[in-house]
């Protein structure tokens, strides 16, 4: 017999009460409100026995309850006779009802299917990387369906038995807009957005877009000039030393990067390196995917993936660093996300600084929004001086009482925006906290030198660990651990 068929033969040889989860025998007469409060629920013997004095009790806890409308009694005649059949009892039985709340719907992005899968795929054998695998999807055709934006609806308050309302929260609301080379057509509760043109599918700051490519057949060089294009750019050589490149799309580099300026809105990936040098810097919205990377600044909203080493570069990253199975020596990288690298320092190299759970964009953030409500505040004292001047004057005309009215909107409106930014400003704070990974994981090697920050706290490694380590905070201290049971990443 096994397990599925023992566990039948109890559940048939468990009391007729027990298996239905109802009292043993007819209940007493109980009159409870359910927990929500939208229902009054009636335990009693069979209802159609002294009907007469079953309800007389349950109009007098009505009143007790001070139940400000409920059925009389003939209404609730009808109510128990319906209830059930003679003979029977009542469990649990809901013989008055307010409204129960109906949910609000929040507002959603249903994407037609995976355009934006992380990673790249990896040789099982040998656990190498393949830089030009990706495991994404982005490539569209004209017509192809990209997202489809459901939009949120409200819910409906109830109401309990006492008659008061029960509120519901509000949906949240979702936008999205078309960039390049987007249709939408808004049907009822939902809108499509399709791709007008092939191309690569983009989603950032709120905008679908579909980049057309730029193909360069050689390097960025004198030749071609400096690269400013509204899509995606590919280029089948090297980005030569002193250019520009400022891209809204992706950029695909096939040979490497000398020292340049690029700015870009997609994700930058070189088959080759990045050589930088002072001077030059490298900003990018997306992710970054390169071999190595030397003596560069380098800024990054996505993740990081290198697949050698990082030497002596500043690498500012909100999400990951991953350098899996190489190094990192000298300069510092900060990722708010966490770091997995091979080999955290090296042997007679200078300072490393590795950061982790680090949000290197919070301050001028903040900073942009304070100096917003400083404006805000100049602005409100100066309608205030104008309206305490126009207080002191007797007798108003008509023209002066509309012009104060509408100075103190004025102030009113402004008092909402400083409460706005200050609640923005909040809100960027705790998005920085609840986001941010303090865990640097070290695979091979851990050498001296090394400066860990975890968040605010850091520690410097004094002596070389050729074993794999994990760096967490406990107590709020940075601590170095061992891999193993408890001390493994949380990713």
């Amino acid at each position: 017999m096994n397990d599925n068929q023992v566990l039948d033969q109890q559940e048939q040889q468990l009391p007729e009460n027990l298996s239905t989860g109802q009292p043993d025998g007819p209940p007493e007469y109980c009159l409870t409100i359910s927990k929500d409060r939208v229902s009054i629920l009636l335990d009693c013997p069979d209802p159609h026995f002294e009907t007469n004095n079953l309800i007389h009790q349950i109009l007098t806890d009505f009143k007790k309850m001070e139940i400000p409308e409920y059925p009389d009694s003939e209404i609730l005649t009808s109510i128990l006779k319906s209830s059930c059949q003679p003979g029977e009892y009542l469990f649990e039985y809901t013989i008055m009802m307010g409204q129960a709340v109906s949910a609000s719907i929040n507002g959603r992005l249903e994407w037609a299917r995976d355009f934006f899968a992380g990673g790249w795929e990896i040789d099982e054998k040998t656990g190498a990387i393949d830089f030009w695998a990706k495991c994404e999807s982005r490539s569209v055709i004209a017509g192809e369906l990209l997202v489809t934006l459901h939009h949120s609806v409200d819910g409906v308050p109830g109401l309990n038995v006492f008659g008061s309302e029960i509120p519901v929260t509000k949906p949240t609301k979702v936008k999205l807009r078309c960039g390049k080379n987007v249709s939408m057509v808004e049907e009822d509760g939902f809108i499509s957005y399709k791709a007008t043109c092939a191309g690569r599918v983009r989603y950032a700051d709120g905008v679908v877009a579909v980049d057309d490519v730029y193909t360069i057949n050689g390097n960025v060089s004198l030749e071609t000039g400096n690269i400013v294009h509204t899509g995606a750019v590919m280029i089948q050589g090297d980005v030569g030393a002193g250019a520009t490149l400022d891209v809204e799309g992706d950029i695909i580099v096939k040979g490497m990067l000398e020292p340049c300026n690029i700015k870009c809105g997609g994700s930058l990936t070189v088959a080759g390196g990045i050589v930088g040098e002072e001077g030059h810097s490298i900003i990018l919205n997306g992710d970054l995917l390169a071999r190595y990377i030397s003596e560069a600044t380098i800024e990054v909203n996505g993740d990081v993936l290198v697949g050698n080493e990082i030497a002596h570069s500043e690498i500012l990253c909100l999400g990951k660093v991953k350098v899996p199975k190489g190094r990192i020596a000298g300069g510092k990288t900060i990722a708010h996300q966490g770091i997995q690298v091979s080999e955290a320092g090296a042997s007679g190299s200078s300072v490393t600084y590795l950061v982790a759970g680090i949000d290197h964009t919070l301050s001028s953030k903040v900073h942009w929004h304070n100096d917003k409500i400083i404006k805000l505040e100049e602005a409100q004292e100066k309608i205030e001086g104008a309206l305490s001047l126009g207080r002191r004057k007797r007798n108003p005309t008509d023209q002066e009482r509309k012009s104060f009215e509408f100075f103190k909107k004025k102030i009113n409106s402004i008092a909402q925006a400083i409460a706005d930014e200050h609640q923005i400003i909040q809100k960027l704070k705790v998005e920085a906290v609840n986001t941010a990974v303090e865990e640097i994981l070290i695979t091979k090697e851990l050498w001296s030198g090394t400066t860990i920050q975890l968040g605010k706290d850091k520690t410097l490694v004094r002596s070389s660990v050729l074993k794999p380590r994990i760096a967490q905070k406990r107590k709020r201290k940075v601590v170095i651990l061992p891999l193993g049971d408890g001390n493994m990443p949380d990713g």
